[in-house]
């Protein structure tokens, strides 16, 4: 009788170590198989070979896949930085505003700013492009920059809110009576603090953009332009038949994720403690 609750936790721990393990293997496997394929020749692939693992290692496709997505590859990279630059900029002064400062009815404005979370991406695609049209950003990075930065800010203002109503009011209550202003208390007292769930909305905005194809393909007329999702879309259709170019399409499907796992793999430990709430540590 003893042995029993020994017995029923033995066979948990067995049970949620291969619950774990089929997880893990379901979410890498696609991974695995993209990887493998991008290493095989096209002839290859249309003879069946597709999910046998690592029976070629054909590096040619990265040189045809490279020299079809680079320049979205690029883009991507310049759209991200800049989005990512004036969002969390901007997200961080709000967020700021709306937990340290006090002013009337601002329970209310936080509530009707948190609200925009709640309104689909795809309902303010037509106005949205009337807007860029109108203020002549049609074809222009601005037009994906601009509403990047402005669709990111609910998220992150709520994301960022509770993190800064962790720093001790005292420790910004010193800075002021130092003489520091509210933005020399932002930057020098609460940024530094909070770095990780600033990292966090980074990588977030980051994985968001990387994943866009629709909006680049409203607002873009230039495939030159193109991010990396449109472009990547735009190099596969312009291959003809995929049985003679699989190898190829994998390929460029790897490099076009190669910088996004490389930022997560990076900011990882960072990216979770930023969205563990009460990890603060000062």
């Amino acid at each position: 009788m003893h042995h029993k609750p020994g017995r029923r936790r033995r066979a948990f721990t067995a049970f949620t170590v291969t619950a774990g393990g089929l997880l893990v293997a379901m979410t890498y496997f696609p991974l695995v198989f993209m990887l493998s394929n991008s290493l095989k020749s096209g002839a290859r692939l249309a003879t069946g070979d597709v999910f046998a693992l690592f029976t070629q290692f054909d590096v040619r496709n990265y040189v045809d896949a490279w020299s079809g997505v680079d320049t979205s590859l690029l883009n991507t990279l310049i759209v991200a930085a800049a989005s990512v630059a004036i969002g969390v900029t901007v997200a961080a002064f709000g967020a700021y505003t709306f937990a340290q400062v006090d002013f009337r009815g601002k329970a209310l404005v936080f509530t009707a700013y948190i609200a925009l979370l709640m309104i689909p991406w795809s309902l303010t695609l037509v106005p949205l492009f009337l807007e860029m049209k109108s203020f002549g950003f049609y074809n222009s990075w601005w037009a994906l920059i601009l509403p990047y930065a402005a669709s990111a800010q609910p998220l992150l203002v709520l994301i960022f809110r509770n993190f800064f109503e962790q720093v001790p009011k005292e420790v910004l209550q010193s800075a002021r009576l130092d003489g520091a202003r509210e933005t020399q208390v932002l930057l020098h007292v609460v940024v530094p603090l909070t770095k990780p769930v600033l990292l966090t909305g980074t990588v977030l905005m980051c994985i968001s953009i990387w994943g866009d194809y629709i909006w680049p393909e409203v607002v873009l007329k230039s495939s030159s332009r193109y991010t990396i999702s449109a472009g990547l879309q735009y190099f596969v259709s312009s291959l003809g038949t995929l049985t003679a170019n699989g190898g190829d399409v994998f390929a460029a499907y790897v490099i076009a994720i190669a910088p996004l796992l490389l930022l997560v793999g990076v900011t990882m430990r960072y990216f979770v403690g930023g969205m563990t709430a009460g990890s603060l540590k000062l």
